[in-house]
Formats: structure tokens, C-alpha cells, sequence
């Protein structure tokens, strides 16, 4: 089997169309998805809202990024659950006003099982968020990251 060789810079393209006033259709590598808003916004509820998929894709960057590390600093991960709990401030996104940091504060709480040396896993732990891109994106925008790793049980 051949490794893929990453290209550290590359370009990627996702679609969209205006399926509502509130539903969006988007595509990306030739997987689709909708995005919408709730009932009581407007919307029908058939997806996720555009700022829900944000944070959907700060669970995949994590996992993702925390297990390249760990294979980098010679764990492996069995399990992970992460939940992310968000403060929004919404003054912009219903005109009140605009703001500059729509999310003012961000907690993942990571529950990681892992085998190999308690160095590398807290290693990890060090390093993900300067390696996760949407963690990244979310911190130079002035959102405060936080996040508590319990590992193999033990709060790190």
C-alpha cells in the first residue's frame, strides 16, 4: 500500500446552493450535506446550522490531529469522545449589531483511552491546539479554546 504525500500547502473546493430562505445544499469531495435552521428560526430543521458544522469540524479536526500526534509522540489512541460546549455572542448574526468575536469562549472536554507512555499522551495534549486548523482559526479570531483531557481516567 503507498503513502499519500501531503502537500503542506493545497487547495480544496466545497459548493453550495440556496435551497430557502434558510436551507443550504453543500458539497465537497462529492459528499453533501444540508444546512439549515431550526423551526423556531425559520427553518425546517433538516441540518445542522452553519455554526453547529463549525464546531462539527473542530471534532474532526481534533480526532483527526490528535492522532497524528499521538502516532508522533508513540501512543495510540483506543477511544476518544469529545464534547464541545459554546458560548455565542448572536448580537451579529441577528443584525443587532456587528461584532468582532462571535464566539467568545469554546470548552472541549476530551475523554481519550490510549495505550503506550503517559509522556506522549500529555504531549498531545500540548500540542493539538497549535496544530489543529479550526482550533487555530477560532483562537487568532479572538475565541478563548479551552480544553480539559481526561486520559485513561485520569484529568490530565
Amino acid at each position: 500500500m503507498s503513502k499519500v504525500k501531503e502537500k503542506p500547502i493545497w487547495k480544496f473546493n466545497v459548493t453550495g446552493r440556496h435551497a430557502s430562505s434558510t436551507r443550504s445544499e453543500a458539497e465537497a469531495r462529492g459528499k453533501r450535506v444540508v444546512i439549515d435552521e431550526p423551526v423556531q428560526r425559520g427553518g425546517t430543521d433538516e441540518g445542522p446550522m452553519p455554526v453547529e458544522y463549525v464546531f462539527m469540524g473542530l471534532v474532526g479536526c481534533t480526532h483527526v490531529i490528535a492522532n497524528k500526534l499521538a502516532a508522533a509522540n508513540g501512543i495510540a489512541f483506543t477511544a476518544m469522545d469529545i464534547d464541545i460546549k459554546v458560548t455565542m455572542d448572536s448580537h451579529g448574526t441577528r443584525l443587532i449589531h456587528p461584532i468582532d468575536v462571535p464566539f467568545p469562549s469554546v470548552t472541549l472536554d476530551i475523554t481519550a483511552e490510549f495505550e503506550g507512555p503517559r509522556a506522549g499522551a500529555i504531549r498531545v495534549t500540548e500540542l493539538l491546539r497549535d496544530h489543529c486548523a479550526v482550533s487555530k482559526m477560532l483562537q487568532e479570531s479572538g475565541t478563548e479554546v479551552v480544553e480539559n483531557w481526561t486520559l485513561n481516567g485520569v484529568v490530565a
